[in-house]
């Protein structure tokens, strides 16, 4: 596949689910496509809601080189038409133990070190000066925080120019 070149940007989709392009290669992170409603996951009685589908259709992202799985056990960060997509990507990327679970064409990665609570305002100091795309914010009713706590935590540590919030279906310039 060519790579020619041209700016970094970022698609959210919705939830975890982002496109980043970077001279033609087309990186999908946890995919998550399935329409809002109620989720059990796998083996607990715990019930996710999701409260907005993605801005983007699956069969509109177009190919895919690499999709990163941070896990698959929750419906969150991989539901059932996200699964799907795995098989038209070139590569998927997850844990060791994700991998064991996916299956074949998955590549299991170790586990890398704990992260505070706010690991983006620490990943953001370690990935100086790259401009900080926050996913994973919206739609979901079991989350605790979102975008305002984000941008105060930014605010605080100095940093609210390398923050670049972005809306589910609009794209952004990473550079």
């Amino acid at each position: 596949m060519s790579r020619p070149g041209g700016a970094a940007t970022l698609r959210l989709i919705g939830g975890p689910t982002a496109l980043i392009a970077y001279c033609g290669l087309r990186i999908l992170t946890d995919p998550t496509f399935d329409p809002p409603g109620e989720r059990r996951s796998s083996g607990t009685p715990v019930v996710l809601t999701k409260l907005a589908g993605p801005a983007v259709a699956a069969g509109d992202i177009g190919p895919i080189d690499v999709v990163l799985v941070s896990h698959d056990h929750h419906s969150d960060n991989l539901d059932t038409a996200g699964r799907e997509v795995l098989r038209r990507a070139e590569r998927v990327l997850t844990t060791t133990a994700g991998a064991e679970r996916l299956g074949e064409g998955t590549t299991g990665l170790a586990p890398g070190d704990a992260s505070t609570p706010h690991a983006a305002v620490e990943a953001a100091r370690l990935l100086e000066p790259a401009v900080i795309v926050p996913v994973h914010q919206e739609g979901w009713a079991h989350f605790t925080s979102g975008p305002d706590e984000l941008a105060r935590a930014f605010a605080e540590a100095g940093l609210m120019g390398r923050l670049r919030p972005v809306a589910p279906g609009e794209t952004v310039e990473l550079s």
